[in-house]
């Protein structure tokens, strides 16, 4: 039985992804957010929306280069 191994370039890319995704629906569908009674703007969803993104696709390309191999080396994605 082959082993696989898990390799978090792919996982933490769709997790940023995800992230990206809410907030662009954050920032699209005008959503107020308040934390401890101080009010977000709307700016900052945008700029984590850009940024998150850009590491989402980032890591997708990363693991998509450097894929994990089973029953070789140490680490993941090598």
């Amino acid at each position: 039985m082959e082993k696989t191994k898990f390799c978090p370039a792919m996982w933490l890319s769709g997790f940023f992804g995800l992230g990206a995704f809410v907030q662009t629906i954050r920032f699209v569908a005008r959503f107020s957010m308040a934390v401890n009674g101080h009010e977000i703007p709307l700016s900052a969803s945008g700029l984590i929306a850009i940024g998150m993104g850009v590491l989402s696709i980032g890591l997708l390309i990363l693991s998509l280069k450097r894929p994990c191999q089973a029953g070789k080396g140490t680490g993941c994605c090598k």
